[in-house]
């Protein structure tokens, strides 16, 4: 790992050329160039609201405007589709350039490096229009439910529907024999609400509405996108290697980047997974450094929160193994990769 960074150290220049280039080469011939970065996470957008808000119908806040929900998924979609894009393209970079690393001495692990450099900036492009869009609706378009006076009147929700604290016992003790049971969880954090279990009655009190909102958090940012590179760097070094020793390495790539996508909560709440089979399928997320990370970025795009410590904490960690494990593999196959390739 220290001669990888002794590498991208001494041929900083060299990278910062080849970020520059990227930039320029991306809309090349494009009469819209840049815009684009804008348009593409829009577009998805409105193709992943169509079938998740409107078509499957998935439940997040009671008092979410569909534009809220909008600007929620938008976030997730700007942060995923950096790091899918790096991801692809780390994978074949070795390939892709084989004429100049065969040709003359050149650092190949600075291509990894300089693809993901390339990806934030293009990313930070689109991070303006997530924070236009909540100063928008949190400030100018303010969603009327969310000024209704928060209920603290506790309620439960059977078969989805929103009954009397009453009714529900009544219902309990109809069903004193039945199996079914349901863990309600915060729609926004993924987190149990305030859930007494007595015997087979589950009361909560409904968490308040969290309004869209823009502050000093964003100062924490650059921490993020540091983290966020240091990891995909660390998958686009072990994966450009491990490409020229199993060409089909690319191919599994582009499938797998969409099964961890949907994996994701990017375009349905983490109640969703949390809350089946009694929180069965909630390891998946403890295990998905990407939930992590967009869940950090939500807290200081969306709301306004700093993120949480041990979140953050974590994924550091994460990274920093990741970015280990990637250059030493690297590492041990730079003097195979002009034969390999």
């Amino acid at each position: 790992m220290i001669d990888v960074l002794r590498t991208l150290i001494g041929n900083r220049r060299l990278v910062k050329d080849l970020v520059v280039r990227d930039l320029k080469a991306r809309y090349v011939g494009s009469s819209m160039g840049f815009f684009w970065s804008v348009v593409f996470p829009i577009l998805n957008l409105f193709v992943y609201m169509f079938v998740f808000r409107i078509v499957l119908q998935v439940r997040f806040d009671d008092k979410a405007s569909p534009a809220e929900v909008a600007v929620w998924m938008l976030a997730g979609i700007v942060i995923w589709s950096a790091f899918a894009e790096t991801l692809t393209r780390s994978t074949n970079s070795l390939v892709e350039n084989s004429n100049l690393i065969q040709k003359v001495v050149f650092p190949s692990s600075v291509l990894p490096v300089y693809l993901t450099i390339s990806s934030l900036i293009n990313m930070t492009i689109g991070l303006p229009i997530v924070m236009a869009a909540v100063a928008y609706f949190g400030y100018f378009n303010v969603n009327e439910a969310a000024l209704e006076p928060e209920t603290q009147t506790p309620a439960v929700v059977n078969q989805e529907q929103k009954v009397d604290l009453e009714e529900a016992r009544d219902r309990w003790a109809q069903c004193a024999e039945c199996d079914y049971e349901q863990i309600l969880i915060c729609p926004t954090h993924g987190k149990p609400l305030d859930v007494f279990l007595r015997g087979k009655q589950e009361i909560l009190k409904e968490t308040p509405h969290r309004p869209l909102r823009l502050g000093v958090c964003l100062v924490s940012l650059p921490l993020l996108l540091l983290i966020q590179g240091i990891f995909t760097v660390g998958i686009g070094l072990f994966l450009s290697a491990f490409n020229l020793i199993l060409r089909d390495t690319i191919h599994v790539v582009g499938v797998l980047t969409v099964v961890w996508m949907f994996g994701t909560p990017i375009f349905y709440p983490a109640s969703m997974v949390l809350g089946r089979n009694n929180g069965a399928y909630a390891w998946l997320l403890d295990i998905n450094p990407m939930h992590w990370l967009i869940n950090s970025y939500r807290e200081v795009l969306v709301f306004n929160s700093w993120p949480d410590p041990a979140l953050i904490g974590r994924f550091a960690i994460v990274a920093l193994l990741f970015f280990w494990a990637g250059a030493t593999f690297f590492r041990s196959q730079r003097d195979r990769i002009p034969d390999l390739l």
